[in-house]
């Protein structure tokens, strides 16, 4: 009962922190004017403050030092005892954070964002968040050994990433974040880790006051701030939960769930940018938000309906948290099933295969052209006045199977331009 209260308590008081912060937050925002403008592939059409994910990270750090500051010894020994641990969480969400406030307010190229993220998640490995190997059905525990530090940094580096690329309508990032906290809240639970219920319970509450403002219509957005912190901590706080036999072992098909949406979001774009030959990390509008509005759901439908996926799959984690085969086995099978509807019901490919079938028929017009090209050079060699070199040129343009799009009458013939 007594750490009951405490969870409760650190929830409430993120919750609060959050919704008395946020208005601040905007407010600094209209000053500094951050905004995030609308371009083509947004969906807002006016301005919006876009440093809301100040105060998430305040509301999440406030709340667990209030927490200590009125708990008992046992609360400051639950908080302290892996020092190295939360020590990495501390750091790493507030390097985090600053990387992102400084993409708010100045911009930072791709490439020195991507290397500021990987410098970010290897400090998180020498704190001690590891996946030293990882747990599958029916196979078992596979050590990574040399492949544990690339592991561990592309996790942390491809959670971040995710969170803030669906971050793309009014209160998805932060409905989904909440969603994966309470995922993580319940396997911490089921697996006696109180210091990730801690964590899971204070990030919850600070994203639920945040979603208050930030719901549709937004009047503010969490911006790369918000989105960059909360990727950080929810990849922190997945391998935590997720922990089986010992800190160092991890079944990574926990917290993959857990985060599925915004995983899921993520390789289907690199996947869509590949097969377009266009750069991987081009922003786009076919993520799968985008392609919800284009089928003709609201902007609030759209994200109900991610809401309730998220949901879906974190429904899914718990049962793989859980551990035994049959359970695994439903609950991938379902959520397999989930994952191909929704990506036949929203054509996340579409676009792909029309642009591939476009190439086709361009590839195959240049084809008929270079197979008439000789002849009608040879042709308009030969000829002698401009109507012999006339006729050549109709006659090629005709086997090219080109539109005619405009008739003149030269004396009592009629001549078709292409």
């Amino acid at each position: 009962p007594y750490t009951t209260l405490f969870r409760s308590a650190v929830f409430i008081f993120a919750f609060a922190a959050s919704a008395v912060l946020t208005p601040l937050a905007r407010s600094l925002a209209l000053r500094l004017g951050v905004f995030d403008e609308p371009v083509a592939r947004h969906v807002h059409k006016s301005p919006i403050p876009r440093l809301g994910g100040l105060a998430v990270v305040l509301a999440f750090f406030v709340s667990l030092i209030a927490l200590y500051a009125i708990g008992t010894s046992s609360m400051g020994n639950l908080l302290f005892a892996k020092p190295a641990l939360v020590g990495g969480l501390v750091s790493g969400g507030l390097a985090a954070a600053l990387l992102g406030a400084l993409d708010d307010l100045r911009g930072v190229r791709a490439m020195h964002k991507l290397l500021a993220q990987v410098a970010i998640a290897v400090a998180a490995y020498a704190f001690g968040f590891r996946i030293d190997a990882i747990a599958l059905p029916w196979v078992g525990s596979i050590e990574l050994g040399l492949l544990a530090m690339p592991a561990t940094v592309f996790w942390f580096v491809a959670v971040m990433n995710a969170v803030n690329l669906i971050d793309g309508l009014d209160g998805l990032a932060a409905g989904i974040a909440f969603i994966a906290c309470v995922s993580n809240f319940v396997i911490g639970w089921m697996n006696d880790s109180l210091l990730v219920v801690l964590l899971s319970a204070a990030l919850a509450g600070a994203v639920l006051g945040f979603l208050i403002y930030n719901f549709n219509p937004a009047s503010i957005f969490m911006g790369d701030t918000g989105s960059l912190f909360l990727g950080f901590v929810l990849a922190a706080t997945s391998l935590l939960g997720s922990s089986i036999k010992s800190a160092t072992t991890v079944s990574l098909l926990v917290p993959i769930l857990a985060l599925g949406v915004p995983i899921m979001d993520t390789l289907f774009a690199m996947v869509r940018r590949w097969l377009e030959r266009r750069p991987i990390f081009a922003p786009d509008r076919g993520h799968i938000h985008h392609k919800l509005m284009d089928l003709g759901l609201t902007h609030k439908r759209s994200v109900i309906t991610l809401y309730a996926m998220s949901a879906v799959l974190a429904v899914g984690a718990v049962a793989v948290a859980l551990g035994r085969n049959w359970e695994v086995g439903g609950a991938l099978i379902a959520v397999a099933v989930v994952i191909v509807g929704f990506v036949r019901a929203a054509r996340l490919f579409a676009g792909v295969r029309l642009r591939r079938e476009a190439t086709t028929r361009r590839s195959a017009f240049v084809e008929t052209m270079s197979e008439h090209m000789v002849r009608v050079l040879k042709e308009l060699g030969r000829a002698e006045d401009q109507e012999e070199a006339l006729v050549a040129l109709e006659s090629f343009l005709s086997r090219c199977d080109l539109p005619r799009s405009e008739e003149r009458r030269v004396g009592k013939e009629c001549r078709s331009r292409w």
